[in-house]
């Protein structure tokens, strides 16, 4: 796996999970709901460039 593409899964996966930890800490899910599209569209895009 290239670096690209492992920083694609990172952005698709892990900043998501990090903000699904911070709104379970908060109680405040907005965070994790309105991080959801722009993470995806970027992970997506780029995992679907590198390939």
């Amino acid at each position: 796996m290239d670096k690209h593409r492992k920083v694609s899964l990172v952005v698709l996966f892990g900043i998501p999970l990090f903000f699904l930890v911070l709104s379970h800490i908060t109680g405040r899910w907005a965070f994790f709901l309105i991080s959801l599209p722009p993470c995806f569209l970027a992970g997506f895009t780029g995992f679907i460039v590198s390939k």
